[in-house]
């Protein structure tokens, strides 16, 4: 994925994730300088920039170049944080290198999931605390939720995407803590929290989104009539929740910690 998107995500997705990441934090324990953390699908850095800004010395890997050249921008001020391309199910680091590792919607989407769950416990230290969060249900949050229910106005009979296995397994609390558990995990706590992504409504939604939605695989499939009649049904789905000129979309998550024995 090109920087163009990051920057895009980072504008207007990254608000979702800011208060998952916020919450990941919290439950990690103490956070200060020295404390070694790596975020593994660290997208634009919702939960690598206020570690480095608590001191923490941060390493944030994404698989995604544009990803990780925008967030190489954002720690450049750090001088112990860096951010590096990296598949998160096979990471180049050695054991126990860790005081946390986080995964913020990143493990639920691997392609093999249990093997990046095992990753992430491998490079953390014995005491160490692991963080995995992702969706209660898809298509997640903020501007995700409205262009699906926007779709699906358009495209009334076409049937949604087949989730990731990990999703599947991880959006049910009883099966993400089994999973943290057989990953090695002690002391696992998983609970359900709220998320909020809040934005302006009416023709300023549609504005703040257009760099997006090229991203969004449906909406980039389609020519350029239908790209209009599907900004029609945002700007409706938009319209329908909208309050006082915004809107505000409340999101479960599953969030789950665990600490290495």
């Amino acid at each position: 994925m090109t920087i163009a998107f990051a920057r895009a995500y980072e504008k207007t997705a990254t608000r979702i994730m800011a208060p998952v990441s916020f919450a990941a934090l919290q439950r990690m324990g103490p956070i200060g300088r020295g404390t070694r953390i790596i975020d593994i699908a660290a997208g634009t850095g919702a939960l690598s920039i206020p570690a480095a800004h608590s001191g923490a010395s941060v390493t944030a890997i994404d698989i995604a170049p544009g990803m990780v050249e925008l967030l190489a921008e954002r720690l450049r001020p750090f001088p112990t944080s860096v951010a590096h391309v990296m598949d998160g199910q096979t990471l180049d680091f050695p054991d126990e290198s860790f005081d946390a590792a986080a995964s913020i919607v990143g493990v639920s989407i691997f392609e093999d999931w249990k093997r990046g769950l095992a990753e992430q416990v491998r490079v953390l230290r014995r005491g160490g605390r692991a963080v995995v969060a992702t969706w209660r249900t898809l298509p997640g949050g903020g501007p995700f939720v409205i262009m699906a229910q926007a779709l699906r106005t358009i495209f009334p009979d076409r049937p949604p995407p087949t989730p990731p296995e990990g999703f599947l397994v991880l959006a049910d609390p009883d099966r993400m803590a089994d999973a943290m558990r057989d990953a090695g995990l002690a002391d696992v706590k998983v609970e359900e929290i709220e998320a909020v992504w809040e934005g302006r409504a009416g023709p300023a939604y549609l504005a703040e989104l257009r760099d997006l939605h090229p991203f969004m695989g449906p909406y980039a499939a389609l020519d350029a009539d239908m790209r209009a009649r599907l900004d029609e049904a945002v700007l409706a789905v938009v319209d329908r929740m909208a309050v006082d000129d915004r809107i505000v979309l409340t999101t479960s998550v599953v969030l789950a910690t665990g600490t290495r024995p």
